[in-house]
């Protein structure tokens, strides 16, 4: 069933990210969407989008019922000198928000006043 999730999932992120963004497996359940000249704003209507179309895509596995997936998102934005680990960090702890105020939903990552 896992890989049933997995194909819907990539099929979303083909139908809704640009060509120049960049997605990928992040982890078992976690996946990475870098969108380079999007700013917070941009990446979290993106963010929605893909939990909506995700949402709306029933999975059908081989030997059993049909069912739909939810999705948390964590949204952080990259600053002008800001180091990757921080940028990685602001997302997760977004993504914790999301999963701890009742999952399938987008939240953004805090400010953050230093990235060194």
């Amino acid at each position: 069933v896992g890989d049933e999730v997995l194909r819907a999932l990539a099929s979303v992120l083909l139908e809704t990210v640009r060509e120049s963004d960049l997605a990928g497996r992040w982890g078992g359940e976690e996946f990475l969407v870098l969108l380079p000249g999007s700013d917070v704003d941009g990446a979290a209507q993106l963010a929605e989008r893909i939990r909506l179309a995700l949402a709306g895509m029933p999975v059908t596995p081989p030997d059993g019922p049909a069912f739909t997936v939810t999705a948390s998102f964590g949204v952080a934005s990259h600053r002008k000198g800001g180091d990757v680990g921080t940028l990685y960090a602001a997302a997760d702890e977004a993504l914790y928000r999301a999963k701890a105020a009742g999952k399938d939903r987008v939240e953004l990552a805090r400010a953050v006043r230093s990235f060194s």
